[in-house]
């Protein structure tokens, strides 16, 4: 059984990036943004132990600090752009691999919330 990812992080709270009316998408690829305050991709990625993804595509890695131009140039809000998640999956993922994952976001984004709500 796989988990549906809006009711586990609520469906206001996910915003697939790269879903867009009238254009096909790769099958096996996801930008997603999980959204909310402290959840930047890259806050959200360091507090995962088994979860390798990236923030955006190889090319932009010398932009560490900012969102990924592709996004904000494609509309997305700077303050979505910057929470993006980019998630692939190969012949050999299972269900329950993307179930751990989805999991393990659930606690990186607990343990965001939790710590900063004692600051």
């Amino acid at each position: 059984m796989t988990v549906d990812q809006k009711t586990v992080f609520g469906k206001e709270k996910l915003h697939f990036n790269s879903h867009f009316q009238g254009s096909d998408c790769l099958p096996n690829t996801c930008n997603v943004s999980i959204l909310g305050p402290n959840l930047q991709g890259r806050n959200v990625l360091l507090h995962c132990q088994r979860l390798l993804a990236s923030v955006g595509a190889a090319c932009h890695s010398e932009n560490v600090n900012r969102p990924s131009h592709v996004l904000l140039n494609s509309g997305i809000p700077y303050e979505v752009a910057e929470n993006a998640i980019r998630l692939s999956v190969g012949r050999a993922t299972s269900k329950e691999d993307v179930d751990t994952i989805v999991e393990e976001l659930k606690l990186a984004v607990k343990e965001i919330k939790l710590c900063a709500a004692q600051t």
